[in-house]
Formats: C-alpha cells, structure tokens, sequence
C-alpha cells in the first residue's frame, strides 16, 4: 500500500494545507449560510475587546500624561484664545442678529399696504437738523434722485413727515411732531374732519379746534384728508390716545399718537403721488 501524500511532506507543509481547506470552508459556509457563522463571529468579536483595551492603554496614558505636564502658563493662553474665540462667535451674532432685522423692516416698508397711489423711493435716515428745538431728518435721496419739495414721507406704519429742503443727495423731511408742522386729517370712525399738529414731542401729536360735542373715543384711528393738497388722503397718521372735555372751553384737547416711527426709523419711503403731481421749486440751503 502507498503512503498517503500528506506522509511524505513535512509537518508544517500538512497545517498549511489543512488551515486552507478549513478557510474555505469557512469562506463557503460564510457565503452561503451566513447566520450559521454570525453566532462565532460574535463570539470572536467579545474575545477581542480586551486586546483593544489594553492596546489603547499606552495612547491613552500618553493622552493623560501631556494633559497634566501642561504649565499653567499654556493653560491660561489656551483660555485667552478661547475667550477671543466666544467673542468673535459673539460680535458675528450680534452682526447677523441686525442685519436680520434690517431685512425684516425693508420687507416691512416693501409690502406695506399704505403705498397704493404712486411710486415709491426707499431712503436712509443719515442724520438729523442741528436745531435741536426742530424734528427734522436728513434721507440720502435728493435731486440726483428725482425728489422734489412737498413729497411725503412714510414708514411702513404711517405718515412721518414731508420734505421740505432737497439738495443735490440728500433731503431734509420735517415730522409731524415739530411744532410747524400740521395737516388735515379724518377720523375714521365717523368721518370727522379736524386739523393734527406737531407739539415737538415725538411721542405726541394734538388735535385742534374740536368740539367738546363731538363724536371721538380714545383708539379712533385718524387718517390724512387729502385738504390742502400738502398730504394725500388715505395714510394713517395715528390713534386717538387721550381726550380731555373741559365745561368751560369750546374745544376739546385730544392726543394723538403717531402711528410711524418718528424717533427710531432707519429706512423711509418717499411717496411720487398723483395728488403731488404739481411742482414745487426746488430749494437748496
């Protein structure tokens, strides 16, 4: 009888050959019957964890070691950047915050309900009048800009005023709170007709020679009339905000709250309306 091939080569050629054909098989069974391996490859898997603790030792240990070797020089450099780095985050927060508001009320003056009768110009309040005793503001839109004497100015609330002054890029706009200033309004309500002027509070406008008869409640929204060709009818102007009915007096004294943004408005609308269609000389000082 012939000795079998595997006699005749040496021990280690013999577990070579066997550890191949038992990786087939395993291979094959893995292929095509994978849930018959998946149990011992779970079991190899929690046999490895150990060697993976204890092989992360060293790195870890190093990790710890550098930790605490640190100065508290570096410590305290590492906090400053830190630092530096949170009020970075925090001034581009701030930026974007403003510049979120700023879109917010340019939609605002954008979609407006108000400007239903002409075109429009969208403008920058840049500055105030040097007379501290006068409310009036500087927009940066002037002649180059097609602006001329008398045109209204809203924001997306209501009336704020009218120019009065236009140079070559820039406008002055006096409010309605300066004590010149003045126009006939409505009372939507009842349709009254009365005459609103500046007190030179921002916060307050007063309405003149109205009857203490007359048919007016705190809240009554007051319109502009369209007399006198200087405002055109339609926009509001403000709130009835307190009304005082004395026996002695024929008139009555009635507050009015301007519904625009007199002290805090940063962009304006300048209304071309229709009603304004007749021209004013410009005037430059």
């Amino acid at each position: 009888m012939q000795p079998n091939i595997f006699s005749r080569q040496p021990p280690s050629f013999r577990s070579f050959i066997i550890a191949v054909i038992t990786c087939l098989v395993v291979l094959f069974f893995d292929w095509r019957m994978p849930h018959v391996i998946q149990p011992a490859r779970d079991v190899m898997y929690s046999l490895y964890n150990p060697i993976y603790t204890v092989a992360s030792y060293p790195i870890m240990s190093r990790e710890w070691l550098s930790q605490q070797t640190k100065s508290e020089e570096q410590l305290r450099r590492e906090n400053t950047a830190m630092q530096a780095e949170l009020l970075q985050a925090q001034v581009r927060l701030q930026k974007l915050s403003e510049l979120s508001a700023e879109n917010t009320r340019l939609r605002g003056l954008l979609d407006t309900p108000l400007i239903i009768d002409g075109r429009m110009e969208i403008a920058e309040v840049i500055g105030t009048d040097t007379d501290p005793l006068r409310h009036i503001i500087v927009i940066n839109r002037g002649i180059a800009d097609h602006l001329r004497q008398g045109q209204v100015v809203l924001d997306d609330k209501g009336i704020m005023g009218q120019v009065i002054n236009v140079s070559s890029h820039n406008a002055r706009v006096l409010l309605l709170s300066d004590k010149e200033s003045s126009l006939s309004v409505r009372i939507e309500r009842t349709g009254m007709r009365a005459i609103v002027s500046g007190t030179g509070d921002l916060s307050k406008l007063k309405m003149q020679y109205v009857p203490t008869s007359a048919d007016l409640k705190v809240g009554d929204n007051v319109y502009s009339s369209g007399l006198g060709e200087h405002f055109p009818a339609g926009y509001l102007v403000g709130t009835v905000s307190k009304i005082q009915r004395q026996n002695s007096g024929e008139f009555a004294q009635i507050d009015v709250t301007p519904s625009a943004q007199l002290a805090g408005g940063h962009y304006v609308v300048v209304l071309f309306s229709d009603s304004l269609a007749k021209e004013q000389p410009y005037v430059n000082r």
